[in-house]
């Protein structure tokens, strides 16, 4: 069976731009969900999540995050000294508010300068990555995360 060259050059167009979306989209990925979302599901949401809230704080969602827990905010958009999200993952391994706790998985260095970098950012949610133009430093580590 012949295929018209007209068919096969649009497949082979839509195969192509397929492609390019998928990259493109790797290259540039949505703030929260694709970048900081995950970061907190690996170390973060097993303590404070749907599930199991200690201290009524939620790390599962954007909305949650910004309604804080028990002791009030944790996050403080554009401001990373006053966010205590950043602070406790800053703390030394021993210090017993370091976290996650001892014992759980910790965040990695890459990790906390993605957090910490999305606090000083103001904390934005579901914006494209580019919009954001983020420093060197904190670009290779996203994309070597």
């Amino acid at each position: 069976m012949k295929f018209p060259l007209a068919i096969i050059m649009r497949t082979t167009g839509l195969a192509i731009a397929l492609l390019a979306f998928e990259c493109r989209a790797d290259d540039n990925p949505l703030v929260f969900t694709g970048i900081v979302e995950p970061i907190l599901a690996n170390s973060c949401v097993s303590c404070h999540g749907e599930k199991k809230q200690k201290k009524k704080l939620r790390l599962d969602s954007l909305p949650a995050i910004m309604k804080g827990g028990k002791d009030g905010a944790v996050v403080v958009p554009g401001n990373a000294d006053k966010s205590d999200l950043v602070d406790r993952i800053e703390l030394d391994l021993n210090d017993d508010d370091h976290m996650p706790p001892k014992g759980k998985p910790q965040l990695s260095e890459k990790e906390i300068l993605i957090l910490e970098w999305w606090v000083k950012a103001g904390a934005p949610g579901d914006v494209p990555l580019s919009s954001i133009k983020p420093p060197d430093d904190v670009k290779a580590a996203i994309h070597s995360h």
